[in-house]
């Protein structure tokens, strides 16, 4: 077993740096064991469960670079959850609210906006479509959303042709499984 407690970190701004991110938890929690910075999301590492609690007490909501980030254990996806996209989500929406919205319809595994849009993980597809009819479309935070089944292949114009897609689809999970 990995010694150590690993922190999500998402909303992280693109101007954030690893060195960063070190410095900020080692002021709220003590010492970082690692930091895995990404696009918008990181993980970070630190010595203990106490350490970690007060890093999520601290330093959740905390604004970097004028976004609000969002700091939670991390915790492994489950394998069977259905994926949906919210597009035209308002700066204004956090992940909380998001999940509040969502859970009307059935668990929420997982709820990550990532500047305008969003990925909601659902426990089960049924309760996914229910939450996709009665929430596409709908105003939230004064932005109206939208709501569809997420496809893992990027879309047509969008710069990639699907075998691209699909291939960095295999490499961020395959990055996943070895991150976890």
């Amino acid at each position: 077993m990995r010694p150590g407690v690993k922190l999500f970190v998402g909303n992280v701004p693109e101007e954030a740096t690893s060195e960063e991110l070190t410095e900020l938890f080692a002021g709220a929690a003590g010492p970082v064991l690692g930091v895995a910075l990404m696009k918008q999301f990181a993980f970070v590492h630190l010595r203990d469960e106490a350490a970690a609690a007060r890093a999520i007490a601290q330093l959740n909501g905390h604004q970097l670079h004028g976004r609000r980030v969002v700091v939670e254990p991390s915790r492994p996806r489950p394998t069977h959850t259905c994926k949906i996209f919210v597009g035209n989500v308002s700066a204004a929406c956090t992940s909380g609210e998001l999940r509040t919205l969502f859970q009307q319809y059935g668990p929420v595994v997982e709820c990550d906006v990532v500047k305008d849009y969003a990925f909601v993980h659902m426990e089960n597809e049924a309760d996914a479509k229910v939450a996709i009819e009665n929430l596409n479309g709908k105003e939230v935070k004064g932005r109206r959303v939208n709501v569809e089944l997420s496809t893992n292949v990027q879309k047509k114009g969008a710069g990639l042709n699907p075998q691209v897609g699909m291939v960095l689809t295999a490499v961020y999970l395959t990055y996943q499984i070895t991150v976890v």
